[in-house]
């Protein structure tokens, strides 16, 4: 009977480890503001940390950027690429829920020595980038607060 757990056992190892991933979003209430000015924060969000927006459709409430290249990743000795998604949903008159996600690839196949990355077809998915997608929630909270605290009181 031992000898058939183990092989059992390392059936169900190897079948956790060949799960998809799951989509990780951060989310953030925004409340006091307008829909064009959040759409408008995002956007200079996003395009200041280096991710083009090749398409808008503010009447959407979606931003879906262009890949950006970085360097390896020491888990996976390997290029990697990133992109963000957005969803804004409004909540409330001037309060809007944002959503985030920064989805990553990796090329595993070839490692360090992958040439012409961008072109590549051996992109995997990777754990989205959690930990990137909140800290550009952070920053565009702090920038709806600097804006407010320039704004004339009524």
């Amino acid at each position: 009977m031992r000898a058939m757990r183990l092989p059992l056992a390392l059936v169900l190892l190897l079948l956790a480890g060949c799960s998809s991933f799951e989509e990780r979003w951060a989310e953030a209430r925004f409340e006091d503001v307008s829909y064009p000015s959040i759409y408008g924060v995002v956007l200079a969000t996003v395009s200041a940390e280096g991710y083009a927006v090749p398409e808008r459709d503010p009447q959407a409430g979606e931003v879906h950027t262009d890949w950006i290249y970085g360097t390896s990743r020491s888990v996976v000795r390997g290029p990697s690429r990133r992109r963000v998604h957005a969803e804004i949903a409004p909540l409330a008159e001037r309060a809007f829920r944002v959503r985030l996600r920064v989805e990553e690839q990796v090329i595993r196949q070839g490692g360090l020595l992958a040439t012409n990355v961008r072109e590549s077809d051996n992109w995997e998915e990777f754990d989205d980038n959690f930990d990137d997608a909140e800290y550009l929630l952070a920053k565009m909270n702090s920038l709806l607060q600097a804006y407010h605290a320039r704004e004339p009181e009524p």
